[in-house]
């Protein structure tokens, strides 16, 4: 299930024993390769003492690019990773790509230092429950949350759970059956219904909104989405041997909503949020689905995509509520990667 899959545990001394280990025996017997990761060379012992794990490799000798996922078990060891530069680093890097990243437990101090989850919802150690809080997660008392690329649980007992989580992220991803079931075209003719619809829905709330963050957020989204429609299009012309795709712009449920006075803006950031959400799903899905690089690589950069662009309405959404809520306008990729020899 997850031959080709490579995957990186970040680990310092104290690591929680269970919480490295199991996730670590799960993976390789579903087929991944897993780096145990150190911030230096030499073993380290786990926080109850019953025994210690050499890295294989150290923080400062790995890419990004080298790994399909992440994971941070919990114990002592994140107190000592997250005051890591090159550990910080990794992660933000990594979080910008939308690749799957795992925690338990006390993991997210690491995304709390490396400033990563303003608007994320996760859950971890209840002790440390207000720290991610006061960082600007969405807490959620639950045995694994997923939010996006991150999968989030709070203590051994909820392994099981988190497991069958993080391989299925890694595996197939989290988009619908009816999605993963569709072809390379008919994917890709949903794909493009689904960009035209959005960007139409994003400039009629542009045109219909009265704060000017607002407008300039919704007009931002909507010149990006005709930029996905556009490279969708391409692609499907290429695999098609030039063919127009049709269109079917109710494909996506946010085009079936009528923009109006009665939409109320935060109406709209909630549409435009599960909006997002699906779509990364669909591109995740799409990424593991593709059988060449140069197409795997394009799907990722969508994902990374939409995810970036889910976060940035959740800031809106606690600005709305309250919040400060900022804008950001990092994406993963200044150029889409090549589209050739695609499926």
């Amino acid at each position: 299930m997850l031959t080709d899959k490579k995957v990186a545990i970040l680990i310092a001394a104290k690591f929680h024993e269970e919480e490295t280990t199991n996730p670590r025996d799960v993976l390789i017997d579903k087929g991944a390769q897993v780096d145990l990761v150190g911030l230096e060379p030499g073993p380290v012992t786990g926080k109850y003492g019953k025994f210690s794990l050499v890295p294989d490799k150290t923080i400062d000798k790995i890419k990004v690019s080298d790994y399909d996922g992440i994971y941070i078990p919990g114990g002592g060891a994140p107190e000592q990773i997250r005051l890591n530069h090159n550990a910080l680093e990794f992660v933000k890097s990594f979080w910008a790509t939308g690749k799957p990243i795992g925690a338990i437990c006390h993991g997210p101090q690491v995304f709390i230092s490396a400033k990563v989850i303003e608007g994320v919802k996760l859950t971890c150690y209840p002790g440390i429950r207000d720290d991610v809080i006061n960082a600007g997660a969405i807490y959620v008392d639950e045995p694994v949350c997923i939010d996006g690329q991150l999968i989030t649980s709070r203590t051994p007992a909820d392994l099981k759970l988190f497991n069958e989580a993080f391989v299925r992220a890694l595996s197939t991803g989290f988009a619908s059956k009816e999605d993963m079931e569709l072809d390379a075209l008919s994917a890709l003719r949903v794909a493009i219904s689904r960009e035209k619809g959005a960007q139409e829905f994003y400039e009629g709330m542009a045109k219909n909104m009265t704060r000017d963050a607002l407008i300039n957020k919704f007009s931002y989204l909507a010149t990006i989405e005709v930029e996905h429609f556009e490279q969708l299009s391409d692609l499907y012309k290429k695999i098609s041997g030039g063919g127009e795709p049709e269109l079917d712009i109710n494909a996506a449920e946010i085009s079936r909503q009528k923009v109006s006075d009665k939409l109320t803006s935060e109406k709209a950031i909630d549409l435009a949020i599960n909006a997002e959400q699906k779509a990364y799903d669909f591109y995740r899905s799409a990424a593991l689905k593709s059988k060449n690089k140069n197409s795997r690589d394009m799907f990722e950069y969508l994902a990374s995509e939409e995810l970036e662009h889910k976060r940035l309405l959740l800031l809106d959404k606690a600005a709305t509520l309250g919040g400060q809520g900022h804008f950001q306008w990092a994406t993963h990729f200044d150029i889409p990667p090549g589209m050739d020899d695609l499926w």
